[in-house]
């Protein structure tokens, strides 16, 4: 039962983070049964926060998720993962009217996700001193249980459509571009490509993947799709899709034309069985046919929305003090001394005040505790909104801080022995109290699983040797065959074209 509630943890942790309303019981029953659907999900407005950029999703749908997982079949049955139509619409944040709440909620999420990249980082660090004495084995175990996993792996994406419109770089001459896909693959085969299915262990396995009808675009002078509605736009981004170089819908400018491209691997599972021969990766990649076009309207949009990003990143640190409409002179002047006053002047007066480092000092220690109580798991639903409340005052480097002192303190307070017995016991168990079993996905597993498991990759356990590889032995073999390059530089001059 260990990869059921792998997979529902992985599903759960990444689709509720981006899926508005994810159902997660739903998905649990849905996973045990071996079968997952999930129909007409909807992409959060900030799923693109992690990077970083001035965006947000005005329509982000994904009409069809399908996970078919055999369970009583795992090592010997391909585990199939299809989505069907991803339609994604993205557009300058600054475009959308301000929302104070959601913003701050915004503010609060990037900011503890910002404090677990740094609480991961250390626990990678603390983890690798950890693992040193039993590397070399879980090296191999780690080894053939991925190889494994892309054996038995087969991936089908069919129908994607994002886009990113732009009406405030140009406000006379809105451009659009994005990047449309008829589909992917990713299947089994055998060593003549056929798909097959492979039921035994196999020294070679044979993967081929498809890419059909990739293609990015840039449209220039466009109507507005956000000014839509939600069905209405993502109709729009349906019959946009490309399906070959000569079937392409009408009003598409693209950089880069509808291209295919086909890649095979080989991975051999057991290089040594092999003397060696082979790399561990082999990897062909035919590009065919690619066709790059770049007029002059592109050309002026690309170098005009580089240069206004960073006008956007300042416009977005001060759209809150931004009336609606500048049709005062007067109203100019308040933006801006509001502006500056609450920006620059007013945290800077305010941050040497005794009365408002005695009450960060109280909110850090008060913070400080009810993590502890988190972290010892006596934590109440009222400390629980209470730490909320103290997250959205402190900044990341405070919270980092406080966090690591309270991790100390709880492992003290584990550590602490009410009786001598008690104390002799956990002296004892250090050191398999210590081990971690997030780290170590053996341990995860029972006596007939880790037998069933170790048969299906080929691994032998604890007796299998360290292999040394030659010094001159390839890993990784990458061939990639260009057919013909077609780049084509013009400018076209009419009546609905200023350039």
């Amino acid at each position: 039962m260990v990869f059921e509630k792998l997979v529902v943890h992985l599903l759960e942790k990444y689709l509720s983070e981006y899926i508005e309303n994810f159902d997660s019981k739903k998905l649990k029953i849905d996973v045990w049964s071996g079968n997952v659907v999930l129909e007409n999900l909807y992409l959060k407005p900030n799923a693109l926060a992690d990077l970083d950029l001035p965006l947000t999703i005005i329509v982000g749908h994904l009409k069809k998720l399908t996970l078919q997982v055999p369970w009583k079949n795992l090592y010997t049955h391909p585990t199939k993962l299809t989505i069907d139509g991803l339609y994604v619409l993205v557009i300058p944040k600054i475009e959308i009217e301000y929302n104070a709440k959601q913003a701050e909620k915004e503010r609060h999420e990037a900011k503890m996700k910002e404090v677990d990249k740094i609480e991961q980082i250390q626990k990678d660090k603390e983890d690798q001193k950890n693992i040193k004495k039993v590397e070399k084995d879980n090296d191999t175990f780690g080894a053939r249980l991925k190889l494994q996993i892309i054996q038995n792996l087969e991936l089908s994406i069919h129908n994607i459509h994002i886009v990113y419109e732009d009406r405030t770089t140009k406000p006379s001459h809105p451009f659009a571009f994005g990047i449309t896909l008829n589909y992917i693959t990713f299947q089994t085969t055998n060593k003549e490509w056929i798909p097959t299915i492979i039921k035994e262990n196999s020294p070679v396995i044979h993967k081929l993947g498809e890419l059909n009808a990739l293609s990015i675009y840039w449209n220039t002078n466009v109507k507005s799709n956000s000014i839509l509605q939600r069905n209405e736009i993502i109709n729009n981004l349906q019959t946009k899709i490309a399906v070959d170089n000569e079937k392409v819908p009408q009003d598409m400018l693209y950089i880069f034309r509808p291209f295919n491209v086909k890649a095979k691997l080989i991975v051999t599972m057991k290089p040594r069985e092999l003397n060696f021969q082979r790399p561990m990766f082999y990897i062909a990649i035919d590009l065919g046919q690619i066709s790059l076009n770049l007029n002059r309207s592109q050309y002026l949009d690309i170098l005009d929305l580089l240069e206004f990003q960073d006008h956007i990143s300042a416009k977005l640190k001060y759209i809150k003090y931004r009336p609606k409409t500048f049709d005062k002179i007067r109203q100019k002047w308040i933006f801006a001394c509001n502006a500056i006053v609450d920006e620059k002047i007013r945290p800077r007066r305010e941050c040497f005040k005794w009365k408002n480092i005695k009450t960060h000092l109280e909110n850090c220690r008060e913070y400080r505790f009810i993590y502890v109580q988190e972290l010892t798991g006596k934590i109440t639903d009222a400390q629980k909104q209470r730490a909320e409340v103290l997250e959205k005052k402190l900044d990341v480097f405070n919270l980092t801080y406080i966090r690591q002192r309270a991790q100390l303190e709880a492992r003290k307070k584990k550590e602490e022995p009410k009786k001598f017995l008690k104390k002799f016991s956990d002296l004892w168990n250090k050191k398999s109290s210590q081990t971690d079993p997030e780290l170590d996905l053996e341990n995860l597993l029972s006596a007939e699983e880790k037998k069933k498991l170790y048969k299906s990759i080929g691994y032998e356990g604890e007796d299998t040797s360290t292999i040394t590889y030659p010094k001159d032995y390839i890993d990784i073999d990458l061939a990639v065959r260009l057919v013909m390059l077609d780049f084509n530089i013009w400018s076209k001059i009419d009546d609905s074209d200023e350039t």
